[in-house]
């Protein structure tokens, strides 16, 4: 009886139809980060789990452990991030997805709302004016409302005020309510003033008000959540080749923005509110909202692929 004979490339790792490049991040501007997904096939029997090592640049086929490349795959900026979906073929025959992968750029996007407690604000609100509010319009493709007091407001760009006021919107019925402190955006007489309120439109519409009343003077107020709009950055991270990387622990995680007590010969400690002893103090955390400075409300460190890090960092402005 004859040995039956087994082609000794058999025994190697082939690539076959069905490889493809992928560009994971495209929907988020980022055209250049590849994903090399190589489709092999290898007598099962042959197949090795430490042939080629994690973060083994895609050099040519010896580097990739496959007998050839597909035309133009070389790319020594793109590592080995692990064999997968291995799967057994008929003849013995193993298949398997490698995959090679390129560093991602650094990527900043929209993360949605979520609600976050800011610092409650120690001082003294000064001369307080309540001023009634007594009519209210927009204007399309400029940000905010534009808000006229039945009275001089003696408010500046730059201040804080604290608003409580119902609106409606052309001739819908529904009454929107605004209670909250906003800052002012501009002001063009001594009896207007602009602010954000969160409302927007694409069209110019007609606002009516129902009954409302500004009040100005520095923000003082106890720790309070608010819902708020954030912006996260994904920066990735290959321990070993990203420049001064040299394993994971050397990866620092941005801690959440925290107010440190500032007193000489105590123990710094986090405090939940800003004061005249604090870092940043009442006045410089005053001044963060006035500028829109973002601040960090989480961060975390996981595996994007293989060995590739992703370090998370979510931010949103100071409130």
């Amino acid at each position: 009886m004859s040995i039956p004979y087994i082609q000794s490339t058999m025994q190697e790792v082939r690539v076959v139809d069905g490889s493809f490049i992928s560009y994971p991040f495209i929907d988020s501007g980022d055209t250049s980060t590849k994903v090399y997904s190589l489709i092999c096939s290898q007598l099962a029997s042959y197949y090795n789990t430490s042939q080629i090592d994690l973060d083994t640049p895609l050099s040519d086929a010896a580097s990739a452990g496959v007998i050839d490349l597909p035309t133009g795959w070389a790319d020594n900026k793109a590592y080995f991030v692990g064999d997968t979906n291995h799967q057994s073929n008929v003849g013995g025959m193993l298949s398997f997805t490698r995959t090679f992968a390129n560093i991602p750029k650094t990527t900043l996007l929209a993360s949605g709302s979520q609600s976050y407690t800011f610092p409650g604000i120690v001082g003294s609100r000064g001369e307080l004016s309540p001023r009634n509010i007594a009519s209210l319009s927009m204007t399309v493709g400029t940000i905010g409302v534009t808000l006229t007091t039945s009275g001089f407001h003696d408010l500046d760009e730059g201040d804080n005020v604290n608003i409580t006021m119902d609106y409606t919107v052309g001739t819908d019925p529904f009454i929107h309510s605004i209670n909250g402190n906003f800052r002012v955006l501009e002001v063009p007489s001594l009896t207007t003033l602009r602010l954000d309120v969160g409302h927007y439109w694409g069209e110019q519409v007609t606002l009516s008000i129902n009954s409302g009343s500004i009040i100005e003077g520095s923000i003082v107020r106890a720790p309070t959540a608010k819902n708020v709009s954030t912006l996260t950055r994904y920066d990735y991270i290959l321990p070993g080749v990203t420049l001064g990387i040299n394993n994971v622990l050397d990866v620092n995680v941005t801690p959440e923005f925290s107010a440190i007590e500032n007193i000489t010969g105590e123990q710094a400690q986090t405090v939940t509110d800003v004061g005249t002893t604090t870092i940043p103090s009442a006045t410089e955390y005053r001044a963060m909202i006035a500028q829109e400075k973002n601040i960090v409300i989480e961060s975390s460190l996981s595996v994007w692929a293989g060995n590739i890090l992703v370090l998370t960092t979510k931010t949103c402005k100071a409130k």
